[in-house]
């Protein structure tokens, strides 16, 4: 199996059994899904999530939860941009419901770089990941494979997006996974 091929697997599988919610349909996308809100309630409850103050969060709408929770909390958010790789954005003490759309942040943040801001928490989407923390993104946009960032990245998934060990090399790892009914810590 390839990259490619997996990555299909899982877009199908969530628009066969019509789990995958906007955008639809899933394919060419870190597809949000039926059940991600509980998901994203489990990853909130996390201490690493808890005790972030700045985190770096990728713009799917699988993780608007996350991001409009965090800010909520009063934590602070860089967006990667969606057209400009390497370019960020730094949100601080923003009522989330101004954010309508994610690229509305750009009229309510400053530019920033990723050099010496100290994040706490990387939250991205997934295609595809498994127990032992390999991940598959949708291949291209955020996560770039370059980013490298010290600290947790953590994910949503779907039950059918988990895997016991990936049928593929995965793109990268990944410290906390959370699907709607657990948590899982490679």
């Amino acid at each position: 199996m390839t990259l490619g091929q997996l990555r299909e697997e899982v877009w199908n599988t969530l628009a066969r059994y019509d789990l995958a919610l906007h955008p639809t349909p899933p394919h060419g996308h870190h597809p949000n899904f039926l059940g991600a809100r509980k998901a994203a309630e489990r990853l909130q409850a996390t201490p690493e999530f808890q005790r972030a103050r700045l985190i770096l969060a990728g713009m799917d709408a699988v993780l608007k939860p996350l991001r409009e929770a965090a800010l909520k909390a009063g934590k602070a958010l860089l967006l990667p941009h969606p057209d400009r790789p390497g370019e960020f954005l730094l949100l601080k003490s923003l009522d989330p419901r101004k954010l309508k759309r994610v690229r509305e942040a750009y009229r309510y943040g400053a530019k920033a770089s990723l050099e010496g801001q100290p994040i706490d928490l990387v939250l991205i989407g997934a295609v595809a990941v498994d127990e032992e923390g390999g991940w598959v993104g949708k291949g291209y946009g955020f996560p770039q494979a370059w980013l490298r960032v010290d600290a947790p990245f953590a994910t949503l998934a779907h039950a059918l997006m988990v895997y016991p060990k990936l049928p593929v090399e995965p793109e990268r790892r990944v410290d906390l996974i959370a699907t709607p009914a657990r948590l899982i810590r490679p």
